[in-house]
């Protein structure tokens, strides 16, 4: 997420980076056989440093990449309905909040616009669940930070787009699903 802060919030982020910091890492998710119909088998990506569900038969588009972040899409074979994984690395270990703002300003940039409409901390992800529009897209998503690491993991939609239920839930699953961090987390 390239200039994800400014330099004059510097001396902000260094004030929250010593009082906020979170350095949590979510466990695998309670699930039930009936959560993982329809999901691929878990997979490591070391793309994205997360282990990844996406749906079956879901196709990926082609990893995006810039200097700071790396961006795994998997689409629907409609291609209205996405499933994705996010990996940013941020220039100081900073908490959810701040790691929040710097998402939706990154997304403002991307696509011209960004909105937070929903935002709920949940201490069992351990992060942010949100929702957010933006230019393009509607994304239903898990922010979620360790360390100088970042990652959004999210169902989306076409913001003007046809909103599939089916495969809605399916995208929903398989973000619930994705577990963040380095492969030696990637079991727990």
């Amino acid at each position: 997420m390239n200039g994800l802060f400014s330099l004059p919030r510097l001396a902000i982020i260094l004030l929250l980076a010593v009082s906020g910091c979170s350095s949590a890492r979510s466990s695998q998710p309670a699930s039930t056989s009936a959560d993982l119909i329809g999901l691929s088998p878990p997979f490591y990506d070391p793309a994205v440093l997360a282990t990844c569900d996406p749906p079956v038969g879901w196709k990926p588009d082609p990893l995006k990449t810039t200097s700071n972040h790396t961006d795994q899409v998997w689409l629907s074979s409609t291609r209205d309905t996405a499933y994705g994984v996010i990996h940013f690395r941020m220039p100081l270990p900073v908490g959810q909040s701040l790691a929040m703002s710097g998402f939706i300003s990154q997304m403002r940039r991307t696509e011209g616009d960004a909105t937070l409409l929903a935002r709920q901390d949940d201490p069992s992800l351990p992060g942010i669940r949100f929702i957010a529009v933006g230019g393009l897209y509607l994304i239903r998503g898990n922010l979620q930070v360790s360390g100088w690491d970042g990652w959004a993991v999210y169902a989306g939609t076409l913001k003007n787009g046809l909103i599939l239920p089916q495969e809605l839930d399916f995208a929903v699953r398989a973000r619930e699903h994705t577990r963040a961090g380095s492969l030696k987390n990637a079991g727990n």
